[in-house]
């Protein structure tokens, strides 16, 4: 029979439901906690060939590892205090061979770690850099008190970091980027009642106010991009499986294990950007003590660190491209023979400013390392300074160009 007006307005399937509106939709809470599996930045047929490269570096840093490891334990040979001596020239060269044996060592051991922590897992990678990033943090927080008379709030500064770690980790799960982003308002808020309300003898300066936000902004929220980056487009286990030996497992399909983001697009891209800031120092190291004529402090008046050269810098540039380009060229980016390039330079020019910062931190603190928690070495901060100020760059640099990738 026939169908009332008023009847099919009451309809559910017919009933208009009110739209949502785009900024309730970036906000809503996810159903589920399910890594994100959308391709990203690296079209498919292109994972193989960019994940290939990062195989072979690290079967050749544990092969190139294992021989050089009785280097670490080996004794330094003893020079005789004669340079006249036939055992001087003689001891002299055993101790260079082996002080380059080490470092060698060292270099691609560290290589081997650092990729299995990049493909670890967001998590577990956000928890290292969380470590790392506490430990930069109270270095800076000690040289700006070496440097002035303050009083950084130094735990709430810790807990910042941890909690910007984690709600970029969120990410990969499809947490809303907005929540991310707010940490960083809600800690200078928090941190401001806590300091104007603590009761001490001395009351809040700026300089503690200034101390305390600028170590979370440069140690904590930038070093956050990594996270974000990292946790782009995860890839399950089995079908990186089937990549390398043209097969599915089904153990890695049914382990939960391996079913959250230990792969991602976002891991990808990460490797070859670390791998080409790490080029960019060993390039500029080798050119410039090779090459170096002219002083950068007498070609732009930065004389925070005189011994740094233009033709290091430029050997530091030209070996992040060239490797770069190459990662570029894999993971078929688009118009890869420029925005490889424009990467390459954009990261090795932030690598430098990231290391000048560190550098005036540790001249007005009068002090030579930022720490003494690696022996040889320095602290955290000498060692990581190159990828603090990177992190966000890169990240947006990765979003822009995603835009035009063809999956």
């Amino acid at each position: 029979g026939p169908v009332s007006l008023s009847a099919l307005r009451s309809a559910p399937s017919l009933r208009r439901r009110p739209a949502q509106s785009p900024r309730m939709a970036a906000l809503a809470v996810p159903s589920g906690i399910v890594p994100s599996t959308a391709a990203f930045i690296i079209p498919n047929n292109a994972l193989q060939q960019a994940l290939f490269p990062i195989v072979v570096v690290v079967v050749l840093c544990v092969l190139a590892a294992v021989p050089l490891s009785p280097s670490i334990t080996t004794p330094s040979p003893v020079i005789p205090d004669d340079p006249e001596s036939p055992e001087f020239e003689k001891q002299s060269k055993l101790k260079k061979a082996l002080g380059l044996q080490r470092r060698i060592f060292t270099s691609v051991a560290l290589g081997a770690v650092v990729s299995a922590w990049i493909f670890s897992g967001t998590w577990a990678f956000a928890l290292v850099l969380g470590w790392v990033g506490s430990k930069g943090l109270l270095e800076y927080y000690s040289l700006a008190q070496a440097s002035q008379d303050c009083r950084p709030a130094k735990k709430c500064g810790v807990v910042a970091l941890a909690v910007m770690m984690i709600t970029a980790c969120g990410q990969a799960y499809g947490l809303p980027f907005a929540y991310t982003d707010c940490v960083l308002p809600l800690a200078y808020i928090s941190i401001l009642a806590y300091l104007i309300t603590l009761k001490r003898t001395e009351k809040a300066t700026i300089a503690d106010v200034q101390t305390t936000f600028m170590g979370i902004f440069y140690v904590g929220y930038l070093p956050s991009f990594w996270v974000r980056l990292r946790a782009l487009g995860a890839i399950p286990a089995s079908d990186i499986y089937a990549m390398l030996f043209a097969q599915k497992s089904s153990i890695l399909i049914s382990a939960p294990l391996f079913n959250p983001d230990i792969f991602t697009q976002g891991a990808i891209v990460t490797w070859w950007t670390m791998i080409s800031i790490a080029a960019a120092d060993v390039g500029a190291y080798f050119t410039g003590k090779n090459f170096g004529r002219t002083k950068l402090s007498e070609a732009t008046g930065i004389t925070i660190s005189p011994n740094k050269t233009v033709e290091g810098f430029l050997g530091g540039v030209a070996l992040s491209c060239l490797f770069m380009t190459t990662g570029a060229r894999l993971m078929r980016w688009p118009i890869w023979w420029f925005t490889g390039p424009a990467y390459g330079g954009m990261i090795s020019s932030l690598g430098l400013l990231g290391d000048l910062t560190v550098s005036l931190f540790k001249r007005d603190a009068g002090v030579k390392d930022t720490g003494t928690l690696l022996p040889g070495h320095g602290g955290l901060l000498d060692r990581v300074d190159s990828y603090l100020l990177t992190a966000m760059p890169v990240y947006y640099f990765v979003k822009f160009i995603s835009q035009w990738v063809r999956i």
